[in-house]
Order: C-alpha cells, then structure tokens, then sequence
C-alpha cells in the first residue's frame, strides 16, 4: 500500500491505487461496504459471503438495493425494516449515520417488485434523515447524496462526483455530453483534493469508481481532453503524414519489391483513421449498428463517445461518384443518425477521401454538406499514388 504521507500526489493513478487500498481495506470486515466495492468492481469476494446469516435486517435490505446476485429479500422483510424508528431509547439506529447504505434502500423499493413501499421509505428517512442534514453531520458529498435521496430528480448538486455516480451507475444518466464532460472536469480536482482522512470505505469506493469510469470517459491524450475543434484541427493535418506513406515505384534495397499501402475502398479509409485515432480516443468503435427505421439499419462508421461524434467517412474512387451524389449520401447518413436517441445530438463529421484529387471542387464540396453535418474534412490521395492505385484526375 502506499504511504499517503510519502504519496506524490503529481502522480494520480498513483493516488487512484491509494484510495482504493484504503477502501478495501476499510471496508473488509462491513457486509455492506463490501458488498459496495465488490458491486463496483473494486474487489473481490465481499464479506456477506463468507459470513452467511450474520447480517442485520437493515443490511439484508441494503445489499439487496444493491442487485447482488442471491441475495433478494422479502415483502415483509422491508415492510419490518421502513416500520422501525430510527432511535430507541435514544440511541440511533445503525442505519442513522450509514447515508450510503440509506441510498441502497431507496434503490431497493425503487425496484419494480418494491415500488409499493415508496410511501413507506419517505416517512422511514423522514425520522432521521433532514436532521442529520442541518445537524453538521455530513460532508459535502454525503450531503448531495441526501439531496438525491430526498429529492430525486429535482436534486441539485454541489459536487461533481455524486451526479457522475448516479450516472455511471445507471440511476440518473446524463445524456448532455457537455454537461458531462464538464462535470468530469469538476471531478477530477474534488478526486485531487476531496479530504479522505476518516472516510468510510464506501464514500472512498465511490470516488475510485468515478473516476475509472471518467477516465474511460475522456480521451486519453491531451489530458486535458480534446475538444471538437481539436479533432478537426487533428484530421485536417492528415496529409502532412501522408507524405511518408509507403508507395515505391520500386524497391527500396536490392532485390526487393516495390511496397504500396492500397488505399482502395471507403473501408480502407476508416480503419485508417481507426488507427490514427484508437490511440488517442481508447473508447473508439467502429462499425456501430442503430436501430431500425422501416427496412434501414443505419450504421455508424466511427464513434467518439468522450466526444459524441460521429465520423462519417466517404470515398471518391474516380469521376462516376459525383460530389452531388456524395452530399446526397451524407445528408441522408446525417438523418438516419439522428433519428435515433442515443445519437440525435451527436456532432456528425464527414471525412472524404477523394483519389481524383479534384481540389478545384472541395471547397464548394464542404459548403454544401455542412448544411448538414458539424464538420467536413476532404482529403486528396497523395500524388505518388499513380494509375495503378485507381486514381484519375481531373481536369
């Protein structure tokens, strides 16, 4: 484990591998807290399992708002639980400080099979919940997650981190990727600088949680993140590579033969681009199917879901494929993608690699399909590519 006394905290994978260790180990011996970090993928076996019967109602209810495989509960079980005050004799119940495990039953009465219960769960929390809030009693981000208990959908958030929870969780996505990645970028200063001293294991799996799935979430070069404008800027720059493609008219050493690198089909473009992009974008996919409209099943060439675009990628072979009828095809790709929900507000941007390398033609090209689309980039086969490659000029 890793001293956080001697930690450098330049390093943040270093200190993600910190708060995890810290984590599990405080949360090894709390059947709830390890059922938490084994449900978020931060360790193994959790302690319920090996300790069978030992939980209390309140943590059969709570494990149980975690979905864990075999571990249901009954009706009566929860009805028991939401009857209960939260004091007896003056004493707080152990549910009373637990804000996590509190949040775990709202997800368990939330289910389809418990919704009844809804009525019950307000006036069970309602004995505790409000007070521990005024009373100074919780952190910022403990705080947010009473907010969202109490309030659900209309909670606003002072924190990044429990909205980006929610969302990766599943329980109240956010689909603005804006939003999205703004709250990111929140994230990972609270991650940096959100006091751990005295956390429980569970507030410490959450913030490791999110930010392994944020870091999916983002591209992986810059840092920073790249913006849409990066992109274009990145793909427009293209050919100042393609200067050094492999295109011999002979061999290079004695004996061997002349190398070209094809490019001969719009497939052989995108993975092309694939490449270029795969190390910079690590969520990169190729080939995505959406739904079905009528007959039509549209399919996305490449995706960048840090950044929600999509990458539209067109091939002019020679002068059969007019520049009209390729506008044609991108307006209709364009509509197709969204018309479906996941991508209606997608950035839509149009890669073209034209072998006639007819330059005179790209700029009235791009006019017309950024009527549709939120980028064109027109790139010309390199002039080293002869006869042979297919190409034909224009005059």
């Amino acid at each position: 484990m890793v001293s956080v006394e001697r930690l450098d905290l330049d390093n943040t994978f270093e200190w993600r591998d910190y708060l995890c260790c810290k984590a599990v180990e405080g949360g090894r011996h709390d059947p709830f807290q390890s059922s938490l970090l084994f449900q978020l993928g931060l360790s193994g076996l959790p302690e319920l399992e090996t300790r069978p019967g030992s939980l209390s109602l309140y943590q059969r209810c709570a494990v149980a708002g975690l979905e864990l495989p075999g571990h249901p509960v009954e009706d009566g079980e929860i009805s028991r639980l939401l009857g209960q005050a939260s004091q007896i004799d003056g004493t707080p119940r152990e549910w009373v400080a637990d804000i996590f495990g509190v949040m775990a039953v709202k997800w368990l009465v939330g289910q389809p099979d418990h919704t009844a219960f809804a009525g019950l769960y307000a006036r069970w929390i309602g004995g505790f919940l409000l007070h521990q809030v005024s009373g100074g009693h919780l952190n910022e981000i403990e705080k947010d997650i009473a907010t969202y208990i109490l309030k659900d959908e209309d909670a606003v958030f002072a924190t990044a981190a429990v909205p980006l929870f929610l969302h990766y969780e599943g329980k109240a996505r956010i689909d603005d990727h804006g939003t999205r990645r703004s709250l990111i970028q929140r994230f990972m200063v609270e991650f940096r600088t959100h006091p751990v001293q005295s956390q429980s294991a569970a507030l410490l799996a959450m913030m490791v949680f999110v930010f392994d799935r944020a870091d999916r979430d983002i591209a992986t070069v810059p840092s920073g993140g790249w913006s849409h404008e990066d992109l274009l800027r990145f793909l427009e720059h293209i050919p100042v590579g393609l200067k050094r493609w492999t295109y011999e008219e002979r061999g290079r050493t004695k004996g061997a033969k002349p190398v070209r690198w094809l490019v001969e089909n719009e497939y052989h473009v995108q993975n092309l681009l694939y490449v270029l992009l795969g190390p910079i974008f690590n969520n990169i996919s190729d080939e995505v199917y959406l739904q079905p409209i009528g007959q039509k099943t549209p399919r996305v060439d490449l995706y960048l879901p840090s950044l929600h675009t999509i990458i539209e990628v067109k091939y002019r072979k020679d002068t059969k494929k007019s520049f009209q009828s390729l506008i044609g095809e991108v307006a209709e790709d364009a509509t197709l993608y969204r018309a479906d929900d996941t991508y209606k507000d997608a950035r839509i941007v149009a890669f073209l690699w034209d072998c006639t390398r007819a330059t005179q033609e790209h700029a009235k090209f791009k006019e017309g399909v950024l009527k549709f689309v939120d980028g064109c980039i027109v790139i010309s086969a390199p002039s080293t590519f002869g006869a042979a490659h297919g190409s034909v000029m224009e005059l």
